[in-house]
Parts: structure tokens; sequence; C-alpha cells
């Protein structure tokens, strides 16, 4: 299984603002080496999938990319229905998933342009660097070993 990165973003120290870049270095324990929030959540990293504002759009709803707080936004990829433990290369970086979208309960996420709370489950995971690199938009990412649970 592989994607593509659509988009990185980053919260700017001074201003606190999410902005996208073109590329970012994934540092272990960091998460985003520049992000504001690095370090907060010990180095996660939430990536969404370009299918949850997809899913937005055919709802009639505006929005901004970035709605739901994403560090990397992919394509071509259902994240959140990767299990817990499963390795993904992201350019030179490898993360691994702490929590996926079975893990979230119902977010209540009120967007621009739409009257009263939306509720949507997106597909997104949270994930730890397990080896650090430059990522870039583009990268092609791979799953490199989903992780199967004991039953």
């Amino acid at each position: 299984m592989q994607g593509q990165i659509l988009a990185i973003n980053v919260i700017e120290k001074n201003s606190g603002q999410r902005r996208s870049v073109e590329e970012a270095y994934l540092s272990p324990g960091q998460g985003i080496k520049g992000d504001d929030a690095s370090g907060q959540n010990s180095g996660e990293i939430s990536v969404i999938s370009q299918s949850t504002y997809k899913q937005m759009q055919e709802m009639g709803v505006d929005f901004y990319y970035g709605d739901f707080s994403e560090n990397i936004r992919v394509d071509g990829l259902r994240v959140g229905s990767l299990p817990v433990g499963t390795q993904m290369q992201i350019g030179e970086a490898v993360l691994e998933i702490l929590e996926n979208d079975k893990n979230f309960s119902r977010q209540y996420v009120t967007v621009r342009g739409y009257a009263g709370d939306l509720t949507i489950l997106p597909d997104k995971v949270h994930a730890s660097v397990v080896i650090g690199g430059e990522i870039k938009l583009g990268d092609r990412i791979q799953v490199l070993q989903e992780f199967l649970a004991q039953s």
C-alpha cells in the first residue's frame, strides 16, 4: 500500500499560525523540526487522508486544509484504517502509528460555512518518528510493516 504527500503543515513559533511548507525534517522524540507544537506530545505527528476533505466537500461544507490540525495530508492511502503499530516510510523517515481512527471518538468539528457542528470521523492517525529524515511534497508513502494484533 502506498500514497503521496499532498501537504506538510507546521505551527509558527511566534504567531501560533499553521502554515504549509514544501519540506520538513522529522526527528525521533521531537516530531517536525521547527514546529512549535513539536515535543508537546512526545513528538507525535498527525497524518490525515485527503478522503476526509473529499467527504466534507461532497457534503457541501466550506473548509480550509488544516481544519483537523494535521501535520501531513496524504492521498492514495487510508491511514485511519491501518492498525496501531504499523510502520510507514515517508520520504527518508519512518513513522509508527500510535493511534488510528478506531481510537478517536467522533469529533465535533465546527467548520467555516457550515451552520452548527459537523460530526465527522476523520481518516487520521497519530504517529511517532522511528527513523528521522527529510520529507517533501510529492514524496511517496509506503506501508513497510502492517502490525498484526494477536487475537
